[in-house]
């Protein structure tokens, strides 16, 4: 992992020794990946490039690798947000095999999952929200969900994280980034998997994800871009170690329904799950001591009005900045009993730091409507 500004101008440096042609697979905009571009071909390197327009599913991998065959790339260098990293994730995986993905990739091999990658995977994240550069599974969109292509062989070789590459970011997708940073960091934090190792890593980016995600959606300077882009590395280091919750469980199963940012899911998300754990964990014991330093530490950051729910301030914090609520992106509650039903099983959710039944994610839902 290279972290820091300029962390970006260590590519070339991290290839592969005498490499020919790479894969560069970017986001919609060649903005911020055309100075990569540039720089690569001054090197002497043939770059191909995939363009990724929307969430990655099997079909759109599938699609992509169809428009690179015979390329004969020796690395990939992802340019991009979570779904830029996680196609190209997958898409390493599928040059590896020399095969596409089945439509159920439920069924891959596990040993091939497993085993070590051979083409380098340079990740170059521009939004500070998911950590993908730093986990080994890419999240891919099937019919009425979303699943995980998981393993050893997803891992990138190499994360540049460069915080002035978020800066450019659309005020949306920073803030649905910085949202996705912080439940992450919050639900790794109360995991019921979690760890020490994952405690030193995200009991202090509480508190400073929280400040940093108010910094950046008022365009913060380089310093909140570094602090926003260090809890978002962090995050990805947590999750891959200790899990998350029924937040991310729900995003999940709501975006694989909905055309619902999933960062933006998360934040209308975090505050009803935190209030439903809290109410659920037993009164002084490890769990609820860490659901109420997250819940005292965002009352704190977006302050509440007197007399109100201690996490209301969140609430109109949200509304300022345009986040759509839960009914905006799935009008029709009849639908609620079917989703708590699935998010039960979600992965994510099997790490809550307490066990939630149906009708428990139903009050959730209803809470974020």
């Amino acid at each position: 992992m290279h972290f820091g500004v300029g962390a970006v101008k260590a590519l070339t440096s991290v290839l592969p020794k005498h490499v020919e042609a790479v894969l560069l697979v970017r986001g919609a905009s060649e903005t911020t990946s055309q100075p990569i571009r540039e720089d690569l071909e001054e090197h002497g390197v043939e770059v191909h490039q995939i363009s990724v327009t929307s969430e990655p599913s099997v079909a759109s991998v599938n699609s992509a690798l169809h428009q690179i065959v015979g390329a004969h790339c020796s690395a990939v260098i992802a340019c991009g947000g979570g779904s830029v990293l996680d196609t190209a994730k997958a898409l390493r995986f599928c040059l590896e095999l020399g095969s596409e993905l089945p439509e159920d990739i439920g069924t891959v091999d596990q040993a091939s999952l497993e085993s070590s990658a051979k083409i380098v995977l340079v990740a170059i994240p521009t939004t500070a929200g998911t950590g993908a550069e730093v986990t080994c599974n890419a999240v891919l969109g099937l019919t009425g969900l979303k699943a995980s292509l998981r393993g050893r062989r997803l891992f990138p070789s190499v994360a540049l994280v460069d915080p002035n590459l978020f800066a450019s970011a659309p005020r949306s997708v920073a803030v649905g980034a910085g949202l996705d940073a912080l439940t992450q960091t919050i639900e790794a934090y109360t995991s019921r998997v979690a760890s020490p190792f994952t405690d030193a890593i995200t009991e202090p980016n509480v508190r400073l994800g929280a400040r940093a995600l108010r910094k950046v959606a008022e365009r913060g300077d380089e310093a909140a871009w570094t602090q926003m882009g260090w809890v978002s590395l962090s995050s990805g280091v947590a999750l891959a170690n200790g899990g998350l919750g029924a937040a991310h469980g729900l995003a999940a199963v709501l975006g694989g329904r909905y055309d619902a940012p999933h960062g933006l899911l998360c934040g209308r998300l975090l505050g009803p799950v935190l209030s439903k754990n809290r109410s659920m964990a037993e009164i002084g014991s490890d769990a609820f001591l860490k659901i109420e330093h997250c819940i005292e530490v965002l009352t704190e950051i977006f302050p509440s009005g007197h007399g109100q729910d201690e996490l209301s301030g969140l609430g109109i914090w949200l509304k300022q900045h345009q986040v759509p609520k839960l009914r905006d992106f799935c009008p029709d509650r009849r639908n609620f009993d079917e989703i708590s039903e699935a998010a039960v099983f979600a992965s994510s959710s099997t790490k809550n730091p307490v066990a939630l039944k149906k009708a428990d994610f139903r009050e959730i839902l209803d809470a974020a409507y």
